[in-house]
């Protein structure tokens, strides 16, 4: 009965780790990698996450005829103006539902930038009129006519120029939007959910594959699309399907690896066990910390669990016959507990408020470690026969002897070599870090290339540039924005960017609606200047009298706030761009066509009870990433200091530490050298890579340098070591092939940092503690 109680009670404890794992939400988010002092870092990633370029997806219409273009981007717009998924559909026909027509026609005068006292003297009321004439004999006749009694000065027509944004508007061909060289005819699309809604992006994609399907049928037309959305979903299916696949084909590999060195099923699931538990305990522990696991800190945790393989590796290798399985565990427990110990200890480092992130990467790991090495410690002596032993197809005999005959003179040079290699690191310091996350991005240069033609083409805000506004309240945040407007206007006619977009453009402030409402004349003084605008002009006498009466009512209406235009298109355009959150509310200003960002945000207008800050979000999420860095080689530095301290608890020498130490210093020196040799810049898959050759070459060093193993065991232990680090190299090394730069960053440091690692404490470790004795 008491055999079986550990399983029973693995058994529980799994299940109630996947109950909690199943429950858990994850999120492929950045805001834990941020410091949550950071108040830049927090509106960059809410921007990152939700802002108003990310909802945008951009649409082109290549092949055929340019009629064939034209009348499907006609036909593709009617199609996708009935879906809920998009807040708005623009190709240049500037067609409005009836309701959001109206909303504005009521509104006019309180949101038209025209509105100005000079807007309603005499000669300002003829102008309009003889342009209404105009207007009567042009394509605009049946719009104007219908509006013209209540509008004679063209507000409602103001009004839907300013719909467009203040971005500049794509060329026209046939009354649609269509590329500069006319190959393309260009829709601008923007979704309701944030372009970091991954599933809402790939329902909308899928929304618009649909409707393309039908209003081009027929034609020669093909689609092109483009957008954060559309990529991030690009990505993400790239990154699932390598994943599966070479996951799938490294799983295969271990386990042929294992059936081909024990030839025991056995070991194969038993191998398994310890990096289930280790997944399970790692996410169940995360989930009771944080409440929810982000994806990033799974990719990275799993990748560190990568250890938890050697576990069971170590028991099958060193078992012997003349031995219970139990007791070969209870030999090689304290160097297994060590070898735990120290990456415990490690990851203990990571763990700080300041960046909850990293804290995840240390819970996670901590976690998986010490289920895994339990597992191994106490479920597999359970599970298995008393004098289980699995047949070996290769002897360990003479060649292991002469592996680990201790060469100290080949220590010596391997020593040199890495004091050299360390040294010209030092002297060259050639670039080592690679801040910029678009280069690890899996998204094909050529979408990238199509991106930018199309966002050019339609003048579409850029992704990497706005500012954002932050105030305690809408009308502050507005207001604040109104000042930046007229800079921005200023910096325009300098040439300093295209355009730009921003929430008072729709909503402007209270205190500007009410100097509007203040520029409107009183009824008789109005009566008096249109009457004497309208001499000599052939308009029937009477028919402004809608115009005298909007202009009364406006004059006494209270202003427009944010829940006034709540269900309308318009309020959700303003909402995109003026929203509450933690700090109050924030008013964003996407950019577009920016040539300096350094002179625009020098010169942003701050105010008293608001703030502006200039994101240009390339540069931020680079800074981003390098104070993640930064905090994570302090922690590094903090668990390699720990590491130090608990190998000299357990050895109680240090000749003994430098022994076990000294090849895992080595190997990272090696590995780091080797990277830069081949080109590559040191992202956060690498340093989080390397703590992983860390953790290993930290065993391998312990387990080679085990003062008073007979040679029995040491050609066990080599024998071990081998089978560990030939399913390290098999795994890693095809994640090392794949096309992903990500994942072959990860596979390429493992590779390398895991075979320096092996044949550092395989050359250095024995001689190093012979020498020093």
């Amino acid at each position: 009965m008491r055999r079986w109680s550990i399983p029973l009670l693995w058994v529980l404890a799994a299940l109630g780790c996947g109950w909690i794992v199943l429950t858990t939400p994850v999120a492929a988010d950045l805001t834990l990698f941020a410091s949550r002092a950071d108040p830049v870092a927090e509106l960059l990633l809410d921007q990152l996450r939700s802002g108003p370029t990310t909802r945008l997806i951009l649409l082109g219409l290549a092949g055929g005829a340019e009629t064939e273009r034209a009348a499907v981007s006609q036909r593709l717009a009617e199609r996708l103006k009935v879906h809920n998924e998009f807040a708005r559909v623009a190709n240049g026909a500037d067609a409005l539902p009836e309701a959001e027509l109206q909303a504005l026609f009521a509104h006019r005068y309180r949101l038209s930038p025209m509105v100005t006292p000079e807007r309603f003297t005499v000669d300002s009321l003829r102008a309009g009129l003889r342009q209404r004439l105009a207007e009567l004999q042009s394509p605009l006749a049946v719009f104007q006519k219908r509006w013209l009694a209540g509008d004679p000065t063209g507000e409602l027509l103001n009004l839907l120029k300013q719909w467009r944004g203040g971005l500049r508007e794509p060329a026209k061909r046939l009354g649609v939007w269509f590329s500069p060289d006319g190959e393309r005819a260009l829709l601008l699309v923007e979704t309701r959910a944030s372009g970091y809604d991954l599933a809402a992006q790939r329902k909308a994609v899928t929304a618009i594959r649909a409707a393309f399907a039908a209003a081009g049928a027929g034609t020669g037309v093909r689609l092109e699309m483009s957008g954060p959305g559309v990529l991030a979903t690009l990505a993400a299916d790239t990154i699932h399907a390598q994943a599966e696949f070479l996951s799938t084909l490294a799983l295969a590999a271990v386990a042929l690896i294992l059936l081909l060195v024990y030839r025991s099923a056995r070991t194969v699931w038993l191998g398994a066990l310890p990096m289930l538990a280790a997944l399970l305990a790692g996410a169940a522990a995360v989930d009771l910390v944080f409440g929810k696991m982000y994806l990033i800190t799974l990719a990275f945790s799993m990748t560190l669990l990568g250890e938890t393989l050697d576990y069971p590796t170590y028991l099958f290798s060193h078992r012997r016959a003349t031995e219970t399985v139990a007791d070969t565990l209870r030999q090689l427990w304290p160097t297994l507990r060590l070898c735990v110990a120290t990456t415990m200890l490690g990851c203990l480092a990571m763990l700080d408020a300041d960046f909850p992130g990293l804290s995840q990467l240390g819970v996670f790991t901590v976690a998986g470690i010490a289920a895994a090495v339990a597992t191994t410690r106490w479920l597999l002596p359970a599970l298995l026969p008393p004098r289980w032993t699995p047949p070996q197809p290769v002897a360990i005999g003479a060649w292991a002897d002469w592996a680990l005959q201790p060469r100290p003179r080949l220590a010596l040079a391997l020593g040199g070599c890495g004091a050299l290699a360390l040294l010209a690191l030092l002297i060259k310091a050639p670039p080592l870090w690679e801040n910029d996350l678009a280069a690890l991005s899996p998204v094909p240069r050529e979408l990238l290339r199509l991106d930018q033609e199309l966002r050019t083409a339609l003048g579409a805000p850029e992704v990497g540039h706005l500012i954002a506004v932050t105030a305690l309240d809408a009308e502050t945040a507005l207001r604040h924005g109104e000042t930046i407007a007229a800079y921005l206007d200023d910096r325009q006619r300098e040439g300093l960017l295209a355009g730009y977009d921003g929430p008072m453009r729709s909503l402007p402030s209270a205190r500007t609606q009410q100097q509007r409402q203040a520029s409107l004349p009183d009824a008789a003084t109005l009566t008096a200047n249109l009457n004497a605008a309208l001499e000599g002009l052939p308009f029937k006498p009477g028919l402004f009298a809608p115009f005298l009466d909007a202009v009364a009512a406006a004059r006494a209406a209270s202003p427009l706030r944010p829940e006034d235009l709540r269900g309308t298109l318009l309020g959700t355009r303003v909402n995109a761009l003026l929203f509450p959150g933690g700090r109050g509310w924030t008013a964003l200003l996407p950019l577009s066509g920016v040539r300096d960002a350094g002179v625009l945000a020098a010169g942003l207008p701050q105010a008293e009870s608001s703030q502006a800050y200039y994101l240009d979000l390339r540069a931020e999420t680079n800074r981003l990433v390098a104070g993640f860095r930064a905090a994570t080689l302090v922690r590094i530095g903090w668990g390699a200091t720990l590491i130090v301290a608990v190998v000299w608890l357990g050895l109680r020498s240090w000749r003994r530490v430098v022994a076990a130490l000294l090849p895992v210093g080595l190997a990272l020196v090696f590995t780091v050298a080797a990277l830069l040799m081949l080109g590559e810049r040191l992202s956060l898959f690498h340093l989080v890579s390397l703590l992983l050759v860390l953790g290993v070459g930290v065993d391998y060093g312990l387990f080679f340098s085990r003062p008073g193993a007979d040679p029995d065991s040491r050609r066990r232990t080599l024998h071990a070591l081998l089978v560990c680090c030939g399913s390290a190299l098999t795994v890693f090394g095809m994640l090392s092939l794949s096309a992903l730069p990500a994942l072959r960053a990860i596979g390429l440091t493992v590779s390398l940092g895991v075979a320096a690692s092996f044949i550092a404490a395989l050359v250095a470790a024995r001689p190093l503690l012979t020498k020093m004795s």
